[in-house]
């Protein structure tokens, strides 16, 4: 569990942070389209992720002080599933499927409308909405990068 005013300082955070790096995340995209997948997915990493679970994918990001629960390493999800990488399951945390409290809710993740489509939905000046192939795309791109920072 999470205190509320912590978790609203950490969802402040993450929303100024996303804001203010989306020219860096149509980039990414962008980049997706030349530089490969792992390029862009580490770039939605890095926006939206890295906040709570670090750069490195540890846990250890700026915001991780501030919340009552350590943020998931996300280097030892195969390890910890029997050697093999839960692509499922880390999909459903991204789409929020899969719940946990400092993700938000579904209707209101931390990391806003970046991996949604929503019919007739308004994403506001920042984050454009997205068909839904844009927003599989985005999602399996974020998990590929997840899966690339496997520990052995």
């Amino acid at each position: 569990m999470i205190h509320a005013p912590k978790f609203v300082f950490a969802v402040l955070v993450v929303s100024i942070l996303s804001a203010s790096n989306a020219a860096m995340a149509q980039e990414g995209s962008a980049a997706g389209a030349s530089g490969g997948a792992a390029t862009a997915g580490q770039q939605e990493f890095r926006e939206y992720c890295a906040q709570c679970h670090g750069s490195d994918g540890m846990g250890n990001g700026p915001v991780a002080p501030e919340l009552k629960r350590k943020p998931a390493n996300l280097t030892v999800l195969a390890r910890n599933n029997g050697g093999v990488f839960p692509s499922g399951e880390v999909r459903d945390f991204i789409v929020g499927t899969k719940a946990t409290l400092s993700h938000g809710t579904r209707e209101m993740p931390v990391w806003g409308y970046a991996f949604l489509f929503r019919p007739g939905g308004m994403a506001g000046p920042f984050v454009p909405v997205l068909t839904p192939k844009e927003a599989d795309e985005r999602i399996n791109r974020l998990v590929d990068y997840v899966r690339s920072i496997q520990q052995q």
